[in-house]
């Protein structure tokens, strides 16, 4: 029986590519971008990029940028990652489903919690721009907690916390090695949400559940727990 719902944050509960494309303008005055690319071009670029290699890490995002030809100057992946870190800290556009989900969730009784990696700085950030803390019954932020997904710990620790067996839990993420399979080995069930639309790690097992989007979360529990 599922008594609680674990999410991911980037790509899952906010809306990752209208944020690119509201950033776009300080992008594109940051950083060296080629003649003849508009800020609007250059937003579809970077979902391009996010949406094939996101899975393989903010450096393989930036070399798809320069293979496709978006700089003059190409930066360092340092200064690339810096600088969309800021803008992340300032700029997160929110899904309008996500909040109602969430409480929908408390309502009917189920525990809420959050596992996501990165900086506490950054991720504290995204979460106040969004105001979503006060919806989850526990928050894990790699950079606080000291271990990141794929780790199984943060995934035991939160069923710890949440007062949960693991199997009594669900992890909704987008990551096929940081969400699905790392939460599937620690005894979760996962549920895939495809945000970028692609599955790089053919390795891995695709979960039963795969959503659009966070907005009918409800239901697919109630329906795990009527297979049961």
């Amino acid at each position: 029986m599922i008594k609680g719902a674990v999410f991911d944050l980037d790509h899952t509960l906010f809306d990752r590519y209208a944020t690119i494309k509201r950033i776009m303008p300080a992008f594109c005055g940051h950083f060296d971008i080629a003649d003849g690319i508009s800020h609007e071009k250059a937003g579809e670029m970077l979902e391009y990029a996010d949406r094939n290699f996101v899975h393989f890490g903010w450096q393989s995002v930036l070399e798809s940028l320069i293979k496709q030809g978006m700089f003059k100057a190409p930066p360092s992946f340092e200064e690339y990652s810096e600088f969309l870190l800021s803008q992340f800290r300032k700029t997160a556009v929110e899904f309008s489903f996500t909040k109602p989900m969430l409480q929908s969730l408390r309502e009917r009784g189920y525990r809420t919690g959050l596992i996501t990696n990165g900086g506490s700085e950054t991720q504290r950030a995204k979460l106040r721009l969004l105001d979503l803390e006060g919806y989850f019954d526990e928050i894990i932020i790699s950079g606080e907690f000291g271990k990141e997904k794929p780790s199984a710990e943060p995934f035991i620790e939160m069923s710890k916390r949440l007062d949960l067996s693991p199997f009594e839990l669900i992890y909704v993420g987008d990551h096929p090695k940081f969400d699905i399979d790392a939460s599937r080995k620690a005894g979760y069930t996962p549920i895939l949400i495809k945000t970028t639309g692609t599955w790089v790690y053919p390795e891995i097992e695709k979960p039963s559940v795969q959503l659009d989007d966070v907005s009918s979360i409800l239901q697919a529990i109630e329906k795990l727990n009527e297979n049961e």
